[in-house]
């Protein structure tokens, strides 16, 4: 089993790395090159690579990271009482996203400008709380690596986030740029202070 593991990690952690840098190419050249139609795309092959790309950057971050955990050990104790809440909140919160935003507004349709609810604290809520999600993964399995696979995974999310914003503006106009004056991109001072008053009222 041990000799199955370890072609198991090394293959998780390439492919991850492989589908990451394919990924930010893919987002970089639509940021140079609009008129291709890379991103935001709702249907056909340009919404199937960036979306592959992406869920197999994902799946093999989790493969990974808990591969690392049969190579390396269990661990301390702590690791899981710290990494999995924050694994286990978050990820709770992206899949809620999923549900205030609608599936088809998740997937690059245009049924309409949300500002509510998550969306009043952050523009890309579901992007926060998906690194945060993986931070937690990494502390958990105890891997340096996966925490740098958590850092990778917001530059690809920031990649995303400036290609969709254009897109954006152009759908919305006027009520994206208030938006985007009313709200962070992801969590400032601003997120924070929302969240102290909401608990307070």
């Amino acid at each position: 089993m041990e000799h199955l593991i370890f072609p198991i990690h090394e293959i998780a952690l390439l492919v991850a790395t492989g589908a990451a840098l394919l990924l930010g190419a893919y987002l970089a050249v639509n940021l140079r090159l609009q008129h291709l139609g890379l991103w935001p795309s709702a249907s056909g092959w340009r919404h199937h690579t960036a979306f592959g790309l992406f869920r197999l950057f994902c799946g093999a971050t989790v493969v990974f990271a808990l591969s690392e955990v049969w190579v390396n050990g269990w661990g301390h104790w702590v690791r899981y009482v710290i990494g999995v809440p924050i694994m286990v909140l978050s990820f709770g919160i992206t899949l809620r996203g999923y549900r205030f935003l609608g599936l088809d507004n998740t997937y690059c349709e245009s049924d309409g400008l949300v500002t509510g609810g998550m969306y009043a604290y952050s523009r890309n809520p579901q992007y926060v709380t998906s690194v945060l999600a993986t931070v937690g993964l990494g502390i958990a399995s105890g891997s340096w690596l996966t925490l740098g696979l958590a850092a990778t995974l917001f530059l690809i999310y920031f990649l995303f986030v400036l290609n969709e914003e254009r897109w954006l503006l152009q759908g919305y106009g006027r009520a994206f740029q208030d938006y985007m004056r009313s709200t962070p991109r992801f969590v400032d001072e601003r997120s924070l202070m929302r969240v102290r008053d909401a608990i307070l009222n």
